[in-house]
Parts: structure tokens; C-alpha cells; sequence
């Protein structure tokens, strides 16, 4: 029998190959993380640092008052436990043939009673609303046209969380949601951090979280919806938004503004919107019929979006003093107008979330998906009111009024230096005390949809 083969020539299909983005294993991404807490270790201390005045009162959390240290004691017995708890399994499974069952079952029983009963002083019972922070100098200038919602850190109870949302209400003077991750002692709550971070599992504060700013962000009368997240609250945030891409419209998303503090997460997901066929077609929530609506914003709210480089393909590479992208370079139209995130050079949960993920090497090598222009101040301390909140945006700071230099190409291609101070380049900082930043396009967009 004879047979004959041309071979003709054949294209090959490029779809066969496995996407490069499979090749991260979430273990080794919790490997990775466990080996960073040794390798930045000197920053642990400095979590805590510096106890200098009070400027906030009782609502600083080291302030000394009966509450702080009530919480503070609960918390240093939870560790205490915890990391006992942590040592004892390697003895559980190596005496598990030598001692009864029962011994093992009543001791974790316990130890879980005993863990519960603290979390409950901290978080207080089971409630189906959310705290509130409302200004007490002046009346709230938001209304249900702007919704301003708050996710806190790790180690945060009902007493520090409602802390967190009053002095975040009186610097902005909005009423601000509460979106509470409760605490679970700080070393449960760190192996939370690996779980929703890493195994990337939606734990029941995300759930709740994406239940709230999705119905806020479809709700008819909202015109913007301001998210702020602190610590494990950018992990929170950053898997709310993967969700919420999936679920609403470009046009509802786009009401949506993220900021955030010494974010813990891995990435934060921008996509552009030509890559969701925004500029084609309708992406559902009744948004295809605005695909151009934003092409043509003012220089002015450029600036704001893309810190003055969407003409620069380099400035998304530098580190600079107090200011620097997560983003890639070009001028590229993304689902979320606005993001922000603000951090402390000395911060170790800072160090190993928003300040690695953004640096340029991490931003070529997973594609830049840490979206947001990243303001970073010289000094350490991890806690929102006294660290963050006090020293960046304190009548008395003075950060945003440091200069900054940006590289700046102009019509001519030439590329100049521009001294600019960073309250300039900051959105959110226009938002204090009750102010807001030009929103003159928005305001027409939403009138043109009535």
C-alpha cells in the first residue's frame, strides 16, 4: 500500500500556549509572603511608630484612654494566645498516637471559646447595620448623589473602626459607611490576609463589601461613589472590584473613585475600556450608548488622572519623592476614573503590598496591574489616623505642600522638568473639609443622560 502526504504549510494556532499569568502559584505566593515578614522584619516594630502627640485626641489609636488600652489589652492577649496556638500543632500531630483524641478536641474547643469571647468584646454582636462617621463641626455636604463608604485595616474593632470613619468624616466632611472587616486577634487576621490575598477566597466582609457598593453604584440617584480602604481593606477592595467588573456597566463603574492607604494588596485591576468593548458596543448596565463620553476631558482632570504623564512613557518608571505611578506609560482611558493610594516608606505592610507592586520592576513584570498613582511619604508607622491621616492630610503636615518634579513632554516633544506641590496632584486631598474638585464634565454627563 502506498500513500503520499503534500505537507502543505499549516499556520500555527497562538491560543495552544498556556497564558504566562498561570504560572503563579498561589502557594508560592503565600511562601513568598511568609519569607517577606523575615526578610522586613526591622519594619514590624515600626508598625507602632512614632508615638509622637496626639493631634486627634482619644480617637488616635495609642491615645491613652480607657477604650484604646481596653482594646489594646485584648488584642496583646490574643497574640499571645495565637502564637501559642500556632505552636502547639506540631506537637497535636506528633503525639496524636499517644495521647487520647478527646484531649486534643477539648483543648482547641477551648481555645476557640476563649478566642471567640475576646473577638466579641472587640467586635461587639452581630449587627445588620453599618457604623457611621459624620463630621461634628460642620453639616455633611454629600448627599444620596455622593456616597462616600470606608473598609479598615487588619487588628480593627467596632471601637477603632468607628474611630477610623470620625476622623475621616470631619477631614473630608462627608458622611462616610462604614464597611466593617472585623478582627479575629491580629495573627488570625494575617492569615486572612494570605487567604483573600493569595487563594484570593471572598470571605464574608468581601461579600458584604461588594453588596453595598454595587447596590450604591446602581442605585438611579448616585452620581459618585468614593471608596476608601486601609491595610487589609485594599485587599478587600481590590477583590470587590474584580467582582464588580464582572457585574455592572461601564457607566455605573465609572462613578467609582478607589483610595487607599498603605494598601496590603497585590494588585488593583484598572482595565481599559477599549479592552471591555466600551467603544463598540454595550458592556451591560445600559452604558453602550456613551463608548465616547470621556475622550475629550479637560486637561485639568488629565492631570488629576494620569499625574501629568500620559504623554511621558518614562515618568511611569521613577520613584519619585512623595509621588509615583502604578501604571504603565500612555494616555489610556480606564474603567475607574480615579485611583490613589498613599503610603509610608517604612511601613511594612506598605513595603510589602502597594510600594513592591508599583515599583517599576514589579510594574514590567506583572504588566502593571497595581493601577493608581502612588503618593509616598519619608517615614514609617502603619495606623490610619495617627500615621496616615494626621501627617498627610493635618491642617498642620505640610506634605501635600512639598515639591515634586515631573517629567513633562510638551507639543514641541521636548521633555521639560515641572515643579509642582503634591496637594496639586492629589484628588483626594481637594476633597477636604467639605471641598471637591472640578466636576463640571461630570455634572453635564449626567444631566445629558436625563
Amino acid at each position: 500500500m502506498a500513500s503520499y502526504n503534500p505537507n502543505p504549510p499549516v499556520h500555527g494556532n497562538p491560543f495552544i500556549d498556556i497564558p504566562s499569568d498561570t504560572d503563579s502559584n498561589p502557594f508560592r505566593w503565600v511562601n513568598e509572603d511568609i519569607l517577606s515578614v523575615f526578610r522586613l522584619s526591622r519594619l514590624l516594630p515600626l508598625i507602632f511608630l512614632p508615638l509622637r502627640s496626639f493631634k486627634s485626641g482619644s480617637a488616635d489609636e495609642l491615645y491613652p484612654s480607657l477604650r484604646n488600652l481596653r482594646d489594646l489589652t485584648l488584642h496583646s492577649i490574643l497574640v499571645i494566645s495565637q502564637i501559642f496556638f500556632l505552636i502547639s500543632l506540631p506537637f497535636t500531630f506528633a503525639t496524636l498516637w499517644a495521647v487520647p483524641f478527646i484531649v486534643h478536641a477539648v483543648f482547641y474547643a477551648v481555645f476557640a471559646l476563649f478566642t471567640a469571647a475576646l473577638v466579641r468584646l472587640l467586635n461587639g454582636p452581630p449587627s445588620g447595620r453599618s457604623l457611621i462617621g459624620v463630621p461634628t463641626s460642620r453639616q455633611p455636604v454629600n448627599d444620596e448623589r455622593e456616597l462616600w463608604f470606608f473598609i479598615n485595616g487588619i487588628a480593627t474593632g467596632t471601637h477603632w473602626h468607628q474611630s477610623n470613619l470620625n476622623i475621616l468624616a470631619e477631614t473630608f466632611g462627608r458622611q462616610i459607611v462604614g464597611i466593617h472587616n472585623p478582627t479575629k486577634g491580629l495573627i488570625l487576621d494575617i492569615i486572612e490576609c494570605l487567604i483573600q490575598r493569595d487563594l484570593d477566597y471572598k470571605t464574608a466582609d468581601i461579600r458584604q463589601g461588594r453588596a453595598q457598593l454595587r447596590a450604591a453604584l446602581a442605585a438611579p440617584s448616585t452620581q459618585k461613589v468614593v471608596l476608601i480602604a486601609h491595610s487589609q481593606g485594599g485587599i478587600i477592595a481590590a477583590s470587590i472590584l474584580d467582582w464588580l467588573y464582572g457585574e455592572l456597566g461601564h457607566r455605573e463603574l465609572r462613578k467609582l473613585e478607589v483610595y487607599t492607604f498603605a494598601s496590603a494588596g497585590r494588585a488593583l485591576r484598572n482595565p481599559p475600556l477599549r479592552d471591555l468593548g466600551d467603544f463598540g458596543g454595550n458592556t451591560g448596565g445600559g452604558g453602550g450608548h456613551h463608548e465616547h463620553e470621556h475622550e475629550d476631558e479637560t486637561e485639568n482632570e488629565n492631570e488629576h488622572e494620569h499625574g501629568l504623564e500620559h504623554d511621558n512613557p518614562g515618568l511611569g518608571e521613577m520613584a519619585m519623592p512623595g509621588h509615583r505611578r502604578g501604571e504603565g506609560p500612555g494616555r489610556v482611558d480606564r474603567v475607574l476614573r480615579y485611583v490613589e493610594h498613599y503610603a509610608n516608606t517604612k511601613d511594612f505592610v506598605s513595603n510589602i503590598g502597594v510600594l513592591r507592586f508599583t515599583s517599576p520592576a514589579a510594574a514590567y513584570l506583572n504588566g502593571s496591574l497595581f493601577s493608581g498613582s502612588v503618593f509616598v511619604r519619608e517615614g514609617s508607622g502603619h495606623l490610619l489616623n495617627m500615621h496616615y491621616l494626621n501627617t498627610m492630610f493635618g491642617e498642620e503636615s505640610g506634605f501635600m505642600d512639598r515639591m515634586v518634579d515631573l517629567p513633562v513632554k510638551g507639543l514641541d516633544g521636548v521633555e521639560r522638568i515641572m515643579q509642582r506641590p503634591l496637594g496639586d496632584l492629589s484628588r483626594l486631598w481637594k476633597y477636604r473639609d467639605g471641598d471637591s474638585p472640578d466636576e463640571d464634565e461630570i455634572a453635564m454627563e449626567f444631566k445629558d443622560a436625563e
